[in-house]
Formats: C-alpha cells, sequence, structure tokens
C-alpha cells in the first residue's frame, strides 16, 4: 500500500489517467450489458490498431516540446499508396513503400525544424497542405479501392480472443518504442530537449538527432496507421483521417503527457488511447448523436488539464515550501553554530 502511495505522489498525472479510464470503462460497463463482453473488446483493441500508434506518435513529439500536425495528412497519403499499389505490386511492397515515405518524410521535418530553429507548428501546417496535394496527386482526386481482400481479411483475423495481427502488431510497437524511450540515451535526449531545450543544448545536445528521431517515428506511426487503415477498408481517400489529430491529441493529454514538454510516456499513450476508446464505444452503444461524442470528449479533455494545471500548481507550492523549510533549517544551524562558538564575557 506504500509502494502504491508513493507511485501516486510521484506520477499523478498517470495515475489520474488509470482512474479515469477505469471510471470511464466501469460506467458503460454497469448500464449496458453489452459493453464488457468479448466481441466489444476486440472492437476496441481493433481502434486501439489506428489511435494508439497516433496518439503515441503526437506523446512522443509533445514531450519533445513539438506538435505533429501533419499526422493525418501523412496518414492518409500511406493509405492511398498501399491501397492503390497492392495489386500491382504486392502487400508487403506497397506497405514497405508507403511506411518508408511516411518516415522520411517525418525525419525531413524533424531535420528542418532543428536546422531552421523554427516551432514544428508552424512548419507542419505546411507539411499538412503539401501532403494532403500528394495524396490528391496519387489518388488522381478520387476514392482508390483494393479488388483483393485477401490482406484486409487477413489482417482482421481474430486471434486470442480479442485481438488481431493489426492490434498485436500495434502492442510490439508500443513495447519497443518505450524500451527505446527509457533505457537509451536517444530516448533521455528526446526528454530533456522537452523538458529543459536551452539547458540540454548547453550541455552539448545536439537539437538535430532527437527532432529527427522524434519526427521520424511519428512519420512511422502514421504510415503505420494509414496502412492498416487503408488495407483493414479496402479503401481510401486523399483527403479522409482529418479526425486522427484531434483524436490523438486527446488520448495524448488524457494519457498525462504535459503540455510543457519533457513529461509523459508510452504506458500513458496508451491509457489515454483506451480511454477514449471507452468513451466513444460506449457512447456510439447508446446511440449518441456524433456532435454530443465530440462534446464528450472536449469535457474529458478539459477535465485532464484542469487537473494537470491544479497538479503543477500543488507541486510548485510543495517545492517553495520545501525550498523555504530547508533555508529556516539552515539558518537555524547557522545560528545554533555561531552561539556554540561564541566566546564568555
Amino acid at each position: 500500500m506504500k509502494n502504491i502511495k508513493h507511485w501516486i505522489v510521484k506520477n499523478p498525472d498517470l495515475a489520474f489517467a488509470v482512474l479515469l479510464a477505469i471510471c470511464v470503462y466501469s460506467y458503460f460497463a454497469l448500464t449496458n450489458e453489452f459493453f464488457a463482453t468479448h466481441r466489444t473488446g476486440y472492437a476496441i483493441m481493433e481502434r486501439f490498431a489506428v489511435l494508439g500508434l497516433v496518439g503515441l506518435a503526437l506523446t512522443l513529439c509533445i514531450i519533445a516540446g513539438e506538435i505533429d500536425l501533419s499526422i493525418g495528412s501523412n496518414a492518409a497519403l500511406a493509405a492511398v499508396i498501399v491501397v492503390r499499389f497492392t495489386d500491382s505490386l504486392g502487400a508487403v511492397t506497397a506497405l514497405v513503400i508507403a511506411i518508408l515515405i511516411s518516415t522520411l518524410v517525418g525525419a525531413i521535418q524533424g531535420y528542418f525544424i532543428a536546422y531552421l530553429r523554427v516551432r514544428a507548428i508552424v512548419l507542419t501546417v505546411g507539411t499538412l497542405m503539401l501532403l494532403r496535394g500528394v495524396a490528391l496527386f496519387a489518388a488522381q482526386e478520387k476514392t482508390v479501392m483494393l479488388t483483393d481482400f485477401r490482406v484486409p481479411d487477413f489482417i482482421s483475423t481474430k486471434m486470442f480472443v480479442y485481438f488481431s495481427p493489426a492490434s498485436l502488431l500495434v502492442i510490439a510497437m508500443f513495447i519497443v518504442v518505450g524500451l527505446f524511450m527509457t533505457f537509451t540515451r536517444y530516448g533521455r535526449e528526446i526528454y530533456a530537449i522537452g523538458g529543459a531545450r536551452k539547458e540540454a543544448v548547453a550541455a552539448g545536445i545536439d537539437l538535430k538527432r532527437p527532432m529527427i528521431i522524434v519526427f521520424a517515428i511519428s512519420g512511422l506511426c502514421a504510415g503505420l496507421g494509414g496502412c492498416i487503415i487503408g488495407l483493414r477498408s479496402g479503401t481510401a481517400q486523399a483527403l479522409g483521417l482529418q479526425y486522427l489529430l484531434l483524436a490523438g491529441t486527446v488520448a495524448a493529454f488524457i494519457g498525462g503527457v504535459s503540455i510543457l514538454g519533457g513529461k509523459g510516456g508510452v504506458v500513458g499513450a496508451a491509457i489515454g488511447t483506451l480511454t477514449v476508446n471507452f468513451l466513444n464505444t460506449g457512447l456510439v452503444f447508446n446511440v449518441t448523436p456524433a456532435f454530443m461524442i465530440q462534446l464528450y470528449l472536449g469535457i474529458l479533455l478539459m477535465v485532464v488539464i484542469m487537473f494537470q494545471t491544479g497538479s503543477r500548481l500543488f507541486e510548485g507550492h510543495e517545492r517553495r515550501k520545501q525550498l523555504l523549510s530547508d533555508v529556516d533549517i539552515r539558518r537555524l544551524d547557522l545560528l545554533v553554530r555561531k552561539n556554540a562558538f561564541k566566546p564568555p564575557p
């Protein structure tokens, strides 16, 4: 019990994310008899396969103190490429080409952000529109469709009750990225440039390397997510997947990533994504209008932001309180020593 309390005090945002996920799931499980079933669990994990990748990508970008606004356009381009060329080149070749292009786009963005010293929100607005144009050109301004549906059938095959090949691949991606961020120097550099960029640069960290890595991972996640959507549905639209940016951002913040950067993690991204999926699925079961779903997501995000703000204020207050206490103890110690060595009259 003491260890749990210590973990909650040390990770208040992540603890709140876990509590929020449990509350959302419990509410719908108790109010709808069809929610807590194997079939619904499988549907939630299928949604996790796409939204989880976007939430993971945006979590890493926000940890680095930036954001990738082009993630939806990058995913749409990957979906168009893989759907259009699967019949002619084969699914594996088309998949590799799409993911390589998306990853390269992300890495180039990261390089220019670091080299030009501009904020990602400025550069990625341009690439958002640019990639939409490229996707329209690749799709010839029409919806592209598969003719061979063996691949969509395979990636949606149910495995181990709740999973499919797509969701298992995404879970493996989470594990690899989590290990990378926790146990490698490059992962620690990403946290450093997000939490204290000037100090990190002054300490000798090359800004280009972590920024390229972050945006390359973002591009990889966007490309993989777009490919999963395209192959699963058998169709792709150049102007589709615009919802991914908003949904992924909500998932990232619910997962406890700090808007100031330098704080957050892969576990939080997974919990935030599951929370959004719980809410979406439960509201759909209750036949909630689409605009109300967006409203509830906005309310959920505001609650999380207010909690994070309160947590930061409380943490700052406690830190100042501890600092003043240390100063008083030091002052009292010096006064005692001075009186101890005071010569007698």
